[in-house]
């Protein structure tokens, strides 16, 4: 037979092959060196996507627990969401710091550092939480007193990611404890679901299902244990997804974490998907097209990985929260507080912390169309009476929990220009 016809023969072979789907088996026979090249090339892009997703935990400080132990159990106290925990520099008075997985760093509060780092070389001070000391720690310092107003308390630094990244950090919101361990001494809990994390930006993220404004949407979300929302997502993720600008009605807002403050449209959200938890009605805040909520040079918003946004302490505080960082994961189980709805403002008055104690409340915006605004409430007006408590007797917690009742007349007395008045909002859902 004429070899010229050979491949005519195998055309047609592999035309009726391809017609009863076997064209792949005959590609196979055909190319073992294709399909070599294929497994190699799939290995390395796997190489590659985990590299991106994980990474080997840096050096970092020398931390000991006491009486050579491999635990210690830490109070934890919540303001506007928020974890804060007792630190102390030295021999100095232990503060309040927040905990904050948002935040690469550690940074004290540069007035405090100079008090208490006397006697200590100022590159290497000792800090120590109960049952921790925490040394060789690379410490910043800055200012945090523009903080102290939005979460009613002074911040006197931050505990971040060096720090956290050679620890299990066990978060009971319901209790408000914290345990920490030494990674090789952590048991884990089995009733907890297990949740990877992606390294993204530089911060820790996980993936989560979001659905608002008729649409659900997946993306990689940050951890942020030192921010007061619910959930946050960047104008540049929507707008990969079509939806940004976005169309619905808003409410203008603020929100704010250990970067500072930043302005927000809040929208209805519908619900939040963490693994198998599925959080209802959450508030979404939308984050401006110039907003850097993290801090400059942390987050690379022009980047296709970049993060989705951010979730906060209204969602986190749901759950017991272990954040392994040396693993890679997270691990969340259900509280008690999982099934009640998340306290959203029924006011549309912004308040925060004023004077040096912080023990002044202010009225910091009002939204146009609002009760707050129907009842004549002004930006700058100062808070004196809640109903019939002094408000030096409330915490800001507090005075924003009673303007989230829905279907509530509370009275404020107000101090404008030197002048006491009595406004009396009728609070209703915003949305």
């Amino acid at each position: 037979m004429n070899r010229s016809s050979h491949p005519a023969r195998r055309a047609n072979r592999l035309a009726e092959a391809a017609r009863i789907g076997r064209a792949p088996v005959e590609r196979a026979k055909r190319s073992p060196s294709v399909s070599r090249l294929a497994i190699f090339v799939l290995a390395a892009l796997g190489l590659v996507l985990s590299a991106h997703s994980q990474r080997s935990t840096p050096a970092g400080p020398k931390l000991s627990f006491a009486h050579g132990g491999n635990a210690a159990e830490v109070p934890m106290e919540l303001a506007s969401n928020a974890i804060f925990v007792p630190v102390r520099i030295g021999e100095g008075r232990s503060l309040s710091w927040l905990l904050d997985a948002a935040s690469p760093g550690t940074a004290a509060e540069a007035a405090i550092f100079a008090q208490s780092s006397a006697g200590q070389a100022a590159n290497t001070p000792v800090l120590a939480l109960p049952g921790l000391e925490i040394r060789e720690t690379a410490l910043e310092t800055r200012s945090f007193d523009s903080l102290g107003p939005w979460y009613g308390q002074r911040v006197s630094g931050i505990v971040g990611d060096d720090v956290l990244d050679h620890l299990v950090v066990q978060l009971d919101y319901a209790r408000r404890s914290i345990e920490l361990y030494d990674p090789a001494a952590y048991t884990e809990p089995h009733h907890a679901e297990k949740l990877p994390i992606q390294w993204v930006d530089g911060l820790p993220a996980v993936r989560a299902q979001l659905r608002f404004g008729g649409r659900t949407v997946e993306g990689d979300f940050a951890l942020n244990t030192g921010g007061n929302a619910a959930v946050a997502v960047s104008p540049q993720f929507l707008a990969a997804q079509r939806m940004y600008p976005y169309r619905g009605r808003t409410i203008p807002g603020t929100v704010f974490s250990a970067s500072g403050d930043e302005a927000v449209a809040f929208v209805p959200g519908e619900w939040l998907q963490l693994g198998h938890s599925r959080i209802l009605a959450p508030p979404v805040a939308i984050e401006s097209a110039a907003s850097t909520p993290f801090g400059p040079g942390v987050r690379k918003r022009n980047k296709k990985d970049a993060l989705a946004g951010w979730i906060g302490g209204a969602i986190l505080s749901k759950f017991e929260l272990v954040l392994d960082f040396p693993k890679n994961r997270i691990l969340l189980a259900p509280n008690r507080n999982f099934v009640l709805p998340i306290e959203t403002d029924a006011s549309g008055a912004t308040i925060t912390a004023a004077g040096p104690a912080l023990d002044r409340f202010e009225v910091h915006a009002v939204s146009p169309g609002s009760p707050a605004a129907e009842a004549g409430l002004e930006p700058g007006d100062q808070i004196a009476w809640v109903d019939s408590d002094p408000a030096s007797n409330l915490t800001l917690d507090q005075i924003r929990e009673i303007l989230s009742s829905p279907g509530h007349s509370p009275v404020l007395v107000v101090r404008r220009f030197g002048k006491e008045q009595k406004i009396a909002l009728h609070l209703r859902p915003l949305f």
